[in-house]
């Protein structure tokens, strides 16, 4: 989930936040998910502390802001001329009410269970058991469905 607390500039600089959170002054998102943020100008330049945990593409003058992994960063979003649009503490949580971790001899494998429980990619799983094996298989699906999956030898 991100989270975003608003200072009250920030909150008077911000015209919109997408979604039922328009009202509030924190939002929440899971990783792997995106929240459109609408401020009052042009972004110009849009400064994210840490990248690996949150990233932004600014589409006019909106601001879309995914979550990569779990972590704390900030985001600060300047007009053309560099004044400041908005200034955004983000957390972002990797679970959700439907994930499932379970965890064995030390390792974890995370789940997703919507209502069936399939195997979920999540930093922080069992890395040579679960997270590369999976990996190299959403890869060589990615690959064969791209058409560039190269034939077995």
């Amino acid at each position: 989930m991100i989270r975003i607390s608003l200072t009250g500039f920030a909150l008077a600089a911000l015209t919109a936040l997408a979604g039922p959170a328009a009202a509030a002054s924190d939002v929440t998102l899971n990783a792997d998910q995106a929240k459109i943020i609408v401020v009052s100008g042009q972004p110009g330049t849009v400064i994210v502390g840490n990248p690996s945990i949150a990233d932004v593409t600014v589409q006019g003058n909106r601001v879309v802001l995914m979550g990569r992994t779990y972590g704390v960063t900030n985001l600060i979003i300047l007009d053309r001329d560099g004044n400041q649009l908005a200034a955004l503490d983000v957390t972002v949580q990797i679970t959700d009410k439907n994930a499932v971790h379970v965890y064995k001899a030390g390792g974890r494998m995370s789940l997703t269970c919507t209502p069936t429980c399939e195997q979920s990619l999540q930093v922080g799983d069992e890395p040579t058991k679960v997270f590369e094996p999976l990996a190299r298989a959403m890869q060589t699906k990615s690959d064969i469905a791209s058409g560039t999956a190269k034939a077995a030898q």
